[in-house]
């Protein structure tokens, strides 16, 4: 009776110095989407900042458009999933805020303002953005059924101030402090919630 070795049950053994290198590509090309655009993803440009020689990445990638692809699909996965959470919608704006402000990267975030209907601003509005701001409607929809929020107020223009808001702030300053969710909450719950005499 033969038995299989332990090898041909699991297949062949990854190499780590592949696995080591496929990161090395995917960081450095994600460096690239996040600093300057999806624009500067190429094998060229990725080389130079992963280290990598571009016959390596050239094996793994036809072209720039494959591997801005996969950096893309690397960075949803990354990404925490969205979920109900805690029903707490300060918490919300801060999970959308970091999203957007540290997981995208300002090189995204000008691609979505400077190109707005290319294909890569597509993917990032239906995979990243538009998720997690349904995400702040809905708990926005709830305070206003519990009678938390007037029945006139527009959540999606609610939602378009925080964001503008914090964009505006990091253009002041560099940077959202920690109390920065806090302080658009209690801002804006003063501005839309329904006063005590309605």
């Amino acid at each position: 009776m033969v038995v299989d070795s332990p090898v041909s049950q699991r297949g062949p053994v990854p190499d780590p110095r592949t696995a080591r290198t496929d990161r090395k590509i995917l960081a450095g090309a994600l460096k690239l989407l996040r600093e300057f655009g999806p624009q500067k993803v190429t094998i060229e440009a990725v080389a130079v900042v992963s280290g990598v020689a571009k016959t390596s990445i050239y094996r793994r990638y036809n072209n720039s458009d494959e591997l801005l692809e996969a950096v893309l699909e690397h960075v949803y996965t990354g990404l925490p999933p969205v979920s109900p959470g805690s029903g707490d919608w300060e918490e919300s704006v801060r999970s959308a805020i970091e999203v957007l402000f540290e997981d995208v990267g300002k090189g995204l975030v000008l691609t979505l303002l400077q190109d707005p209907h290319s294909t890569t601003s597509e993917v990032l509005r239906r995979k990243i953005i538009r998720p997690r701001m349904e995400l702040l409607r809905d708990l926005l929809r709830r305070d206003q059924d519990l009678g938390l929020i007037r029945e006139n107020v527009d959540l999606d223009v609610v939602i378009d101030f925080m964001l503008g808001a914090s964009y505006a702030h990091v253009a002041r300053y560099g940077s959202l402090d920690e109390a920065w969710p806090s302080r658009v909450h209690a801002t804006l719950a003063n501005l839309v919630a329904v006063k005590p005499t309605e």
